[in-house]
């Protein structure tokens, strides 16, 4: 490695550390939404890149051995990571932590709660759609941590809830985005319906698609308009991350000069990373 790719990652290294437990329980959250609170090990091998984990977390990982997770048999078979919950631990959804920091921190989460919408430039919605969304957002406001059997499959607030389970995940991955396809194996698990991403399309003042490399990209918009107005906490390796992909454009340029492609500019590859930003922003 080259000595600042060597600083970058002995910085990752150092940052994990210091927040291994906030990152850890971001899969504990994961874990928490899901039907059977356990997950098949090969799709959490999956989920540690955009959790912020490291590859081989499920070999060293200390909340096994200290039984915070617990590696159970599932009926298929095969084995899986399951997580607790205390009799009376109550998890808090960013939603609600949304919730309460309107209201003070004064009082529990009200039991209707709004999604924050942004609207992108140039789209207008049928007045229809609109009377539907202002109806839809005074909905009940069921946690995606909660029980969900009882709730009607055909109904407006089993849609509120599917949305409510998108907008959490996102929340926990470290940049609020992924890619769309990377989402099916988790379908099951969390109890979502065969075309659930459906909602991405229904709900464009929340999600925003973005085509990259034939690939669609959900990106949840609240984290990156909200500013301060949000109890999304942003992620303790997100900086880190940007700066390797800060120096792999970097990287990119230098190989080019050297092939004789093009002059290497130092600034270049900065003005590339600002480009990616601004097409989420």
């Amino acid at each position: 490695m080259t000595q600042d790719a060597a600083d970058l990652d002995r910085k990752e290294r150092e940052l994990y550390v210091v927040h291994r437990l906030e990152i850890v329980d971001r899969l504990r959250k994961l874990i928490l939404m899901l039907r059977e609170k356990r997950l098949p090990l090969r799709i959490v091998q999956g989920m540690l890149w955009y959790l912020g984990l490291s590859e081989d977390y499920l070999k060293s990982s200390k909340e096994i051995q200290n039984g915070y997770f617990q590696i159970v048999r599932m009926q298929d078979g095969e084995q899986g990571l399951n997580a607790s919950i205390g009799p009376n631990e109550e998890v808090i959804s960013v939603l609600q932590h949304n919730a309460l920091k309107l209201n003070g921190n004064n009082c529990s989460p009200p039991s209707v709660i709004k999604f924050s919408l942004f609207p992108s430039k140039g789209l207008c919605l049928k007045q229809k759609i609109e009377m539907w969304l202002e109806e839809f957002q005074k909905l009940q406001y069921v946690s995606p941590y909660e029980d969900f059997s009882t709730l009607d499959p055909n109904s407006d607030i089993l849609e509120k809830r599917v949305i409510r389970v998108l907008h959490e995940l996102l929340c926990l991955f470290f940049d609020n985005s992924a890619e769309r396809r990377r989402l099916l194996c988790l379908k099951k698990h969390l109890g979502l319906p065969q075309k659930f991403h459906k909602a991405f399309e229904r709900h464009p003042h929340v999600f925003y698609l973005l085509l990259k490399n034939k690939s669609y990209f959900v990106i949840l918009k609240e984290a990156y308009y909200s500013n301060s107005a949000t109890a999304i906490e942003t992620h303790p390796l997100f900086s880190v991350r940007n700066e390797y992909v800060r120096l792999m454009l970097k990287s990119e340029d230098i190989l080019q000069s050297r092939r004789g492609l093009k002059v290497f500019d130092k600034y270049s590859h900065e003005e590339s990373f600002d480009g990616l930003t601004d097409s989420v922003n």
